[in-house]
């Protein structure tokens, strides 16, 4: 018999990006390297509170119907629920326009409606490049409006946002073209 496989651990330690990417041409959901990276993306990596909602899902287990003269009754795999969260970030209320203290909320839209797609990368140095190749999911998502949304509490305490996110569609674990 050959022994069974394990495979070796993949820390996410500094190692896991979010990018708001506002356009992805494949219908299949599978963004470019070129769209991750274009001037209108942003790496939101370093924007996003550690206590914001990702992206999710749970799948639907259904108890099947139950015939006459069945003394079993098993499940079956039902609808998959795509789930959103909530977007909390850092806002700096005095900023500029364009500046990195107001890039996330420019970015979202302050206003209900905003799409795009959240795109996420792990095992690679969060200070590394989007390439081609690189494995990513991406979610397509609406954005609601933006709220007062500070973080911490006290000496501790910054200035931030939230906004509700649904996501519409993903694809897991495609490769960047």
């Amino acid at each position: 018999m050959t022994a069974p496989i394990k495979p070796a651990a993949s820390s996410l330690y500094g190692k896991d990006n979010w990018f708001f990417v506002p356009t992805v041409a494949s219908a299949a959901l599978i963004p470019t390297a070129v769209e991750v990276n274009a001037a209108g993306s942003l790496d939101v990596t370093d924007m996003l509170f550690a206590d914001w909602t990702m992206p999710g899902q749970t799948t639907n287990r259904v108890a099947r119907e139950r015939r006459y003269g069945d003394t079993v009754v098993a499940e079956t795999i039902g609808a998959l629920n795509l789930t959103g969260g909530t977007l909390h970030y850092a806002f700096d209320p005095q900023a500029a326009a364009g500046s990195n203290g107001k890039k996330a909320f420019e970015k979202f839209g302050g206003t209900s409606g905003t799409t795009g797609y959240l795109v996420r990368r792990r095992g690679i140095a969060k200070a590394t490049t989007p390439a081609a190749a690189d494995f990513v999911n991406c979610y397509k998502v609406t954005i609601g409006p933006a709220g007062d949304g500070d973080a911490g509490q006290g000496e501790a305490a910054e200035s931030g946002m939230v906004q509700e996110f649904t996501v519409d569609d993903r694809a897991i674990n495609v490769q960047l073209t």
